[in-house]
């Protein structure tokens, strides 16, 4: 009310009609909530100005139907016959729909991951809110509390642990929620998880614990692989098979849990036991150079994402069962000559704790299982005179007699004599040693057939093994070493260029170097065919006469002085150019060379294919260049083609994961192609360009003859003894460091090839490669020929080349040249 002051007439009363109520706390509690009022709409804000922020920096969201045509697969390489040898992948996985995966093993992943995966829409706050207080209670991180499609959501994100990587997965959650079906985020989650060893996805994950398809997989085995989610190094049956049982048992007693099965099922599956059976390492067991060769290729022409992400399709030209054959023929020969070279000593020699230790290793590894036959094993001497020795191998104690090691007198790399008797009295092996052995009841020799070389008469006979029976008695143990030299065998078909056998080396396990396509070696007197063609190019003919008396030379190119001689330092006054090729002369063989030409000769040996570095000097008459084995086995292919040089090849398809064709290298009559794609290639051929002669096809005739002439009158015993039409030339290098053979029948190349990497030791003081390599030939060809029908060589006259008989007749005569050949006789040249 206001009162008129005192001189004022007074006024009209005034009344306030809402008085304040409430006093101090009142108003308190109004300001508090218009600042809780602010506070929220700031944070809507902020929550709002972050969702649309992490929104925009999301990744697109995924299309889960592609999945299958951009996730990372495994690229698969198969031999010939459709035998796995490769698979190559950063995340090996095989993709399979929903419905190819078992219920059971789905819903063991729902029991123990999200077992309420159907009902929530990417989040499940319950799960939150129990694993929070999980956590809470145990004051640790022990259960997580995302869904399956937070997982899946996951998979496209950093990995990094942060709070910014959470809310960027929620959102993410929500919308492949929105965008997909819940059996489409389930079924990439199957595909796409990480289950330990390199497996990604569940059919990969079978494969790898226990080699089975999904559809064999039992219960047990199912649980074992849905508990494996989330943290398969601590789960994994290989490291930790205890921890892998407690895993798989919590897994089923989720399962009764969930109803999935009865808790009788689930007490039932707990009382098996854990049984692995890991998928076989297929790349170190069946080609393993051939394998890697294809990969290197494969990543250089198609790149190294293709090869590793891309699921390429890969058939190659290998046949499986004759590569085996050519690795088991590789290491028969390097063992057979490693023997005669001498003993290198133990592998180690263990006393005290350390012999224990490797008693109990080796108990564990073999048991008291019986040997194997032929397969190497590490054991342990027990007792050692020079008669016998007692070998320690898993469980047992074996009998190791004299004739299991009566070759192992001391290697020397001083003395290059090869086969020395062991002395009597001698006792290479003695207590505590470390030494392989292996079961010898059946050779390979038995297998094969071998050649000896007898060093009396200076032949090589073929002992008789007809014994064939099952073994009888005790193991038959013999001492055995590591080989020190290398060895290589290439074969492929002249034909259509498929590369059938590439054994690289002895042990693509102790070394990966390809001595087919990667080493340059010597190749002695494989090199002479090259410029014994050149020759007859040039006009010179079977019966050209050649000086054969050793006489000092003078190189023109180095100024060298030097004095070829021949094998065993024999000569005669002059000898027939065939002559001197069937029996490898070196003098007369140096003659022609300098007839023919060096720089010519280089010319001639580039029109065949070689690449290598070649030094036209007089000792490349001898072979000194190097060279490599596939390229010499190809320009022989020239000799065998009528001058056409035929490119081995490796690959006969490429696929990609859709199935698309990338390249077709098949022939026309490829067995193994269906008769649509012998139609289509047909067509991709009709109007290919046909190949040209890179020499005359009447030179490559004649040269053809003579390397015939080879087999069926030189240095060849072991190749005549199969009787297979085969033509090839030998080869030794300087210092005995390299033996090679190189050859063909109406159908195959063949090159064979042993030497030292290092070149710390001669082959042998006395050895050669008809008694080396020429023998690892024939084993080979004895064993894969079968009963493929072969032609005489040459089986394909050009024109202009008259018909004359080729039944190893040496023509000594011009006028027998001129009778071959139509021409007149060759002038002396120089």
């Amino acid at each position: 009310m206001l009162w008129p002051r005192h001189n004022e007439t007074p006024s009209e009363r005034v009344e306030i009609l809402n008085p304040a109520d409430g006093g101090v706390a009142y108003w308190l509690c109004k300001f508090y909530a218009f600042a809780l009022c602010c506070l929220a709409g700031l944070f809507a804000s902020l929550g709002l100005a972050a969702y649309v922020y992490f929104a925009t920096t999301l990744p697109p969201t995924p299309d889960l139907s592609r999945f299958e045509h951009e996730a990372a697969a495994t690229t698969v390489v198969r031999g010939w016959d459709g035998t796995p040898l490769a698979e190559w992948a950063q995340e090996y996985r095989e993709i399979v729909p929903l419905k190819a995966i078992p219920k059971l093993l789905v819903s063991a992943f729902l029991a123990v991951e999200d077992r309420r995966f159907y009902d929530h829409l990417g989040l499940d706050y319950r799960g939150i809110g129990r694993a929070l207080l999980a956590n809470l209670r145990a004051d640790r991180v022990a259960q997580g509390g995302s869904t399956i499609t937070q997982q899946v959501a996951k998979s496209f994100l950093s990995s990094e642990r942060t709070m910014t990587r959470k809310v960027r997965e929620a959102i993410l959650s929500r919308r492949l929620e929105a965008h997909n079906s819940k059996d489409e985020i389930l079924t990439l989650y199957l595909n796409q998880i990480f289950l330990g060893h390199g497996s990604y996805g569940v059919a990969a994950a079978s494969r790898r614990y226990f080699d089975k398809s999904l559809s064999e997989l039992d219960l047990s085995e199912m649980a074992l692989i849905a508990g494996l989610a989330g943290a398969p190094s601590r789960f994994s049956p290989f490291l930790r098979v205890d921890l892998a049982r407690t895993r798989r048992d919590h897994v089923l007693d989720a399962l009764a849990d969930a109803k999935f099965i009865t808790v009788a099922e689930a007490t039932k599956q707990k009382a098996q036991p854990i049984v692995t059976h890991p998928a076989p390492d297929i790349f170190h067991d069946r080609s393993p150079y051939f394998a890697e060769h294809v990969r290197r290729d494969l990543g250089t022409r198609y790149g190294q994402e293709a090869l590793w992400r891309g699921g390429l399709k890969v058939e190659t030209t290998v046949v499986p069962w004759i590569d085996a054959i050519a690795q088991e023929n590789a290491d028969f020969s390097l063992r057979k000559l490693d023997k005669r070279q001498g003993y290198r000593g133990p592998v180690a020699r263990l006393g005290g704790d350390a012999a224990e230790q490797f008693r109990q290793r080796s108990a564990d590894r073999h048991g008291d299982l019986p040997l194997e036959e032929n397969r190497l094993y590490l054991g342990l001497v027990e007792s050692a005179s020079p008669r016998t020795a007692k070998v320690l191998i898993g469980k047992r104690t074996y009998d190791l007699p004299r004739a299991g090691f009566d070759w192992a007198s001391p290697y020397s790399v001083r003395n290059f004599d090869n086969g020395v008797p062991l002395a009597d009295g001698a006792q290479p092996i003695r207590k505590g040693d470390v030494i392989w052995v292996s079961n010898a009841h059946h050779s390979f020799a038995k297998r094969y057939g071998d050649w000896t070389y007898d060093e009396k008469s200076e032949v090589v006979y073929i002992p008789s093994f007809k014994d064939r029976a099952p073994p009888k008695g005790p193991p038959k143990l013999q001492l055995e070493q590591q080989p020190k030299a290398q060895a290589a065998l290439f074969a492929y078909d002249h034909r259509s260029g498929y590369v059938i056998s590439m054994v690289g080396g002895h042990d693509a396990d102790r070394s990966q170097f390809n001595r087919v396509v990667q080493a340059c070696r010597q190749p002695g007197s494989t090199y002479k065919p090259v410029y014994y063609s050149l020759a007859l190019d040039q006009g010179y003919g079977y019966a050209s006469l050649l000086n054969d008396i050793p006489r000092a030379e003078v190189d023109p190119i180095t100024g060298e002085v030097w004095t070829p001689t021949n094998l065993n330092n024999t000569s005669e006054y002059q000898v027939t150019l065939e002559y001197a090729l069937i029996w490898s002369k070196n003098v007369p063989s140096v003659q022609l060379f300098k007839l023919a030409g060096g720089f010519e000769v280089e010319k001639w040996a580039r029109r065949l294919g070689f690449t290598t570095p070649i030094i036209p000097d007089q000792a490349l008459a001898l072979g000194a260049s190097c060279a490599r084995i596939d390229e010499s086995t190809r320009a022989f292919s020239a000799f065998a083609r009528n001058g056409l040089l035929i490119d081995p090849v490796y690959i006969r398809r490429v696929r990609n994961r859709q199935g698309v064709l990338l390249e077709d290298n098949t022939e026309i009559g490829d067995p193994m192609g269906s008769p649509a794609d012998r139609l289509d290639r047909l067509v991709a051929l009709a109007t290919a360009k046909a190949p040209t002669p890179v020499i005359p096809p009447r030179t490559a005739w004649l040269t053809s003859q003579l390397l015939r002439h080879v087999v069926t009158n030189g240095h060849a015993p072991a190749m005549r003894s199969t009787q297979i039409p085969f033509a090839g030339k030998t080869g030794t290098s300087s210092a005995t460091m390299d033996a090679w053979f190189i050859g063909y029948s109406s159908r195959w190349m063949l090159t064979t090839w042993i030497g030292d990497d290092l070149r710390e030791r001669p082959l042998g003081r006395k050895d050669a490669s008809f008694m080396l390599t020429v023998p690892m030939s024939a084993r080979f060809l004895q064993e894969v020929k079968m009963d493929q029908p072969l032609e005489e060589i040459p089986w394909e006259r050009p024109p202009g080349v008259r018909k004359f008989d080729t039944g190893g007749t040496l023509r000594t005569s011009m006028d027998d040249v001129k009778a071959d050949t139509g021409g007149a006789a060759p002038p002396k040249k120089g």
